[in-house]
């Protein structure tokens, strides 16, 4: 019997972390047409930590430049807005996923939520999709669980338990101890960052993509058939051993437009690039 009623998650969800000044200003900046390159590279520049890791990212194997990239205002001009609120949300993550925690293996939770990040990304690429927000929904998709954590560390610990002893995924048991899903919270924290809508729905139905508003279709769709694959990568978070249920074929082909299942050679590449990714922005300071 749930020991949480869903109202108390509105209540409780003030107390969840913030984004910090600095990320909301720059992230605001991102969306702000007026911006200039210089402008942004000097809000980065003031917190030197998050500096240093956009330029260790943008100077990774994931963008494999010829040459070093040695300013911030030259990695915003070549890379271009978009990429750097990815970098930039990336490292937010990390921040907050990567708090230690008996319940959670962080590490392996960072990984997978950054191998769906860059799956959902390749996937449009690759298969010319025109989405925005696919990269951050994959990155925030499973938020929710370190949400519980931070909420009621030892109620989640039992639910971990009874997740591992009955073979089953944290998702169905979740409402039996918290009475929501990590998904629900997850975009109730997402909607306190003050996300898009659009990133806010791929985190609440990434497991029911069925279930979310036309308009909403593509993203949650792909958020969730790239968490389907990084468990098929053998890349899940590490709490449950039960395989993930896949999307629905019929439906994920009707709305991506796209032959599913993927070509081997396909996936082959797909790992590939994740695995690549997964060591570029593997560690933040």
């Amino acid at each position: 019997m749930s020991e949480w009623k869903p109202i108390e998650f509105v209540s409780k969800i003030s107390n969840l972390p913030t984004l910090p000044t600095t990320i909301s200003a720059i992230l605001y900046e991102l969306s702000n047409p007026d911006s200039s390159a210089v402008d942004l590279a000097k809000l980065i520049a003031s917190d030197q930590s998050l500096a240093g890791n956009v330029l260790k990212v943008v100077n990774s194997a994931y963008y494999s430049f010829h040459r070093r990239i040695s300013s911030l205002t030259e990695a915003i001009v070549i890379l271009g807005y978009k990429e750097i609120r990815k970098i930039i949300l990336s490292i937010t993550a990390f921040k907050f996923i990567s708090t230690v925690s008996k319940n959670l293996d962080r590490k392996r939770l960072w990984n997978h939520a950054l191998a769906c990040a860059i799956t959902a990304n390749i996937i449009t690429r690759k298969c010319k999709i025109f989405e925005e927000g696919c990269f951050e929904s994959g990155l925030l998709h499973d938020i929710g669980k370190v949400v519980f954590d931070y909420l009621d560390s030892n109620l989640f610990s039992e639910t971990v338990d009874e997740t591992l002893d009955k073979g089953s995924t944290l998702y169905e048991v979740e409402p039996n101890y918290f009475g929501a899903t990590h998904t629900e919270v997850g975009s109730l924290l997402a909607r306190q960052w003050n996300l898009p809508d659009r990133i806010i729905k791929a985190i609440q139905y990434h497991h029911t993509p069925g279930k979310v508003e036309s308009e909403y279709e593509k993203i949650v769709y792909i958020t969730s058939l790239a968490n389907c694959l990084t468990y098929e990568f053998s890349l899940g978070d590490g709490v449950s051993s039960a395989p993930y249920v896949t999307v629905p074929t019929s439906s994920l082909c009707e709305v991506l437009s796209i032959e599913y299942p993927f070509p081997e050679d396909f996936l082959k590449s797909l790992k590939d690039s994740i695995f690549a990714g997964i060591e570029s922005f593997i560690q933040f300071e």
